[in-house]
């Protein structure tokens, strides 16, 4: 099919071009000015720099000398004593905080009428106190009980016989021993 020109001359759409052209030149002159602006605020001279340096140089001088100051004072603390010392600390506050005389309610609830105890050692320990009891029995009955009784109360574990003594032909009747066992203040945890 044959399209007839009715145009008495060529018209060309230059529209894009105008438009291009003009954001490429609003473009530019966006850069220019911050260009420009970079370079006025930027453009300090030498001697400024040369200062600024020189005193920024001076106050790492001096936090360096207020530093090895610091530093020397440190050093004249004796922390290993120290640490040492706060173990002290703790171990006395532990020692106030526990309650001796439930240590020894709960003994006198373990221990049989025959037996009877003649020192008692604690410990404080992190699971609990350690007690090593010297005590007298009129027979090993008596010791025996005494060991059934602490494995079946809770606030006592792993009792440990360490030293048994038997009485000698006829001189005495009692029957001496030691023995190891810890105390759980808050009583057996279930695990």
């Amino acid at each position: 099919m044959i399209v007839a020109n009715l145009a008495s001359k060529p018209r060309f759409n230059t529209r894009p071009v105008w438009i291009l052209t003009g954001a490429a030149v609003l473009i530019g002159l966006v850069l220019t000015a911050v260009n420009i602006r970079l370079f006025l605020s930027s453009n300090q001279t030498l001697e400024e720099q040369i200062v600024r340096r020189d005193m920024l140089q001076l106050r790492r001088d001096a936090l360096g000398g207020e530093f090895s100051g610091h530093s020397a004072v440190l050093d004249q603390v004796p922390w290993q004593s120290l640490g040492a010392r706060i173990e002290l600390v703790n171990e006395v506050l532990a020692e106030h905080r526990f309650s001796w005389s439930d240590l020894l309610d709960h003994l006198a609830e373990v221990l049989p009428w025959q037996v009877r105890v003649v020192s008692v050692s604690p410990s404080l320990d992190d699971d609990g106190v350690t007690l090593d009891l010297e005590a007298v029995s009129k027979d090993r009955e008596g010791f025996l009980d005494l060991l059934d009784r602490m494995v079946a109360d809770p606030y006592f574990d792993d009792p440990l016989p360490s030293r048994e003594t038997w009485p000698e032909g006829g001189q005495s009747s009692e029957y001496l021993f030691r023995m190891r066992v810890v105390y759980l203040p808050e009583g057996e945890v279930d695990q």
